[in-house]
């Protein structure tokens, strides 16, 4: 190796470095992490339960405490659908069985390798290590993955974005990649297309993989209309193929049990309607509108206001898609690639010795506004929805939108930097730096648990639980109230979903009446039976051998909570000073003993 070789890999290691050391200063001030209890998780409330229970899932102490009496083993046709955070929790899994340490390890690794993976890409398309450094940040930071932090843990992993989209920039500007043939293997990029390839499609819930293939059916119709021949769109269908081929291992068990009509976990019991993709579909309003006023406290109060009035007014379709956010560069690129789609220009990508920066524009502009008539709402998506109804959040391809704008703006900042010199150069520095980091500035604190909250609710539930054990003894049954359908159930009342999840996270040796696969045996019983007359119900539950209700307040009317506590009570005949009682005042165990 030169001497000057050595010396790029020692200053792209220290780039890196920085990099690295930067988002974690991030997380520490603006996540403020002083707070946080490493042995209590970041989220404890509706899917962040849900994803704190994945957790405990993957050691294999959770699953079987659910769905009792009538107990059944986890369906065979469950679809494994983000592989990579299994990846990363068995990992972890291997040095601590700590629920809250693995929890929020991977909650905040998630900005890291989003961030490596934005400078990787805007490295590879030719921008300088300081740009690529600081758009890196911007992009690991972006408001859509600190907004996605707070609930869809999964969805604030958009690391294969930034190669997705450079997987559509090979195919439009390397004649030799993606082209079957004898070279084939001996294309350094056709290797790497395989490996992102895999990485894409166990990413992102099904949803980036998507999106991924749709862009690279955009980009193929571009090549296709250009060069006037089917066969120029090969690498994009074949790069398809390659996503394709990887998801088939991760979804074939959710055929096979849709095939076998005994469904699986995304198929049985789960109603997706039609119009889902319409609700849940992109706002243009939301990409341009910053939650923090762009900086300005009177400008965020102002827009707060707003935004209350639509969650009021537009509660059905201003839900999630309140999060895609692009930030102050993602704005100037975004709105950038739109005005020049009114620019003529020879598109000739692939045709010269180098890529060109208005090649690139035109194809980014192009996937750009392909994401807007699909994703926004009462677009094609929603067209798309009625017959593919799993894919129904269509405002989760905004960190697509975000990676084209910076990619965008970046790509003109580097060619700014080269062509320039002297006062003009200084000056045009000095105020992308300016630019930069205020924009990086503007979009941080969207994302600050709150810590204490969790953490008293997290430790009064493990107490609550430790005395339910001890009252119920080892292997005992516990009946929890009121009924929850498992997965995406819906809030009861002040009971979000996944809520009845809380009991079984804190204890080692009783089994529960929730869980269970929608209408599996057991999930039928715990209906039918929480639907009786309070003495009906304890006399069914005895006959099961359970020892004891769980009741949830929250899950009733406020004004049926104390009632229902009463009559349970009475129906079970014990001494109300038998009944423990969770220090929250909402929570009960009513032993039937």
């Amino acid at each position: 190796m030169t001497l000057q070789k050595k010396q790029n890999l020692w200053r792209e290691c220290l780039t890196v470095a920085l990099l690295i050391a930067a988002v974690a200063a991030t997380e520490y001030f603006f996540f403020q992490l002083w707070r946080l209890d490493w042995h209590a998780p970041i989220l404890y409330g509706g899917d962040g339960i849900y994803w704190v229970g994945q957790v405990q899932r993957s050691y294999g102490e959770l699953t079987g405490s659910l769905g009792w009496p009538f107990y059944q083993p986890p369906s065979p046709y469950d679809p494994n659908y983000d592989l990579i955070y299994d990846l990363f929790v068995a990992f972890v899994g291997l040095f601590t069985k700590d629920t809250g340490v693995v929890f929020n390890l991977y909650v905040l690794v998630i900005p890291f390798a989003n961030a490596l993976a934005g400078y990787t890409v805007f490295r590879m398309t030719g921008m300088r290590r300081w740009l690529s450094f600081a758009f890196g940040l911007t992009f690991g930071l972006c408001p859509y993955v600190q907004q996605r932090l707070a609930g869809h843990m999964m969805l604030a992993a958009v690391e294969f974005v930034p190669f997705s989209v450079l997987l559509c920039l090979w195919c439009a500007e390397d004649p030799s990649f993606g082209r079957p043939g004898k070279g084939f293997f001996r294309n350094r990029r056709n290797w790497l297309a395989i490996a992102f390839a895999w990485g894409i499609a166990n990413n992102g819930a099904a949803y980036y993989p998507y999106f991924t293939c749709f862009f690279l059916c955009i980009t193929a119709l571009c090549l296709i209309l250009r060069d006037r021949r089917l066969s120029a769109g090969v690498p994009c269908f074949l790069t398809i193929g390659e996503i394709v081929a990887w998801m088939i291992p991760d979804f074939f068990p959710m055929v096979l049990g849709i095939l076998s009509g005994q469904g699986s976990t995304l198929t049985n019991g789960v109603y997706r309607s039609p119009i889902g993709a319409d609700i849940y579909s992109l706002r243009i309003s939301s990409l341009l509108l910053s939650p923090n006023g762009y900086g300005w406290d009177k400008l965020a109060n102002w827009l707060q206001r707003y935004f209350r009035l639509l969650a009021t007014d537009e509660a059905s379709v201003f839900n999630e898609n309140s999060y895609g956010y692009l930030g102050i560069v993602g704005i100037v690129g975004f709105l950038v690639l739109l005005v020049l789609l009114f620019h003529n220009h020879n598109w000739k990508s692939g045709k010269t010795a180098t890529p060109q920066l208005g090649d690139r524009f035109w194809l980014l502009g192009r996937l750009n506004v392909a994401a807007l008539l699909l994703a926004t709402i009462a677009s094609f998506g929603g067209l798309i929805g009625i017959f593919l109804r799993f894919i129904r959040g269509y405002n989760r391809i905004s960190p697509y939108i975000a990676f084209f704008a910076l990619l965008a703006v970046g790509l003109w900042a580097e060619r700014c930097l080269c062509r320039w010199q002297g006062r003009r150069r200084q000056i045009f520095t000095a105020v992308l730096v300016v630019v930069l980091a205020y924009g990086y500035w503007e979009q941080q604190g969207l994302f600050v648990p709150k810590y204490e909250e969790v953490q008293t609710t997290w430790y009064q539930d493990e107490a609550f639980m430790d005395e339910v054990e001890d009252a119920a003894g080892e292997d005992a049954v516990i009946f929890q109230l009121p009924y929850m359908k498992n997965f995406e159930n819906g809030s009861l009342n002040n009971m979000w979903d996944y809520t009845l999840l809380r009991g079984p996270l804190h204890s080692d040796t009783l089994r529960f009446s929730y869980g269970a696969g929608y209408g599996t045996e057991n999930d039928v019983w715990y209906k039918a039976t929480s639907e009786l007359e309070p003495d009906a119900m304890v006399a069914e539950l005895r006959a099961q051998g359970i020892a004891g209700i769980y009741l949830d307040l929250d899950g009733y009317p406020e004004e049926d909570q104390q009632q229902t506590l009463q009559s349970l009570v009475e129906a079970a005949g014990c001494d109300p000073a038998e009944v423990i009682a969770h220090e929250a005042g909402k929570i009960y165990y009513i032993p039937l003993a």
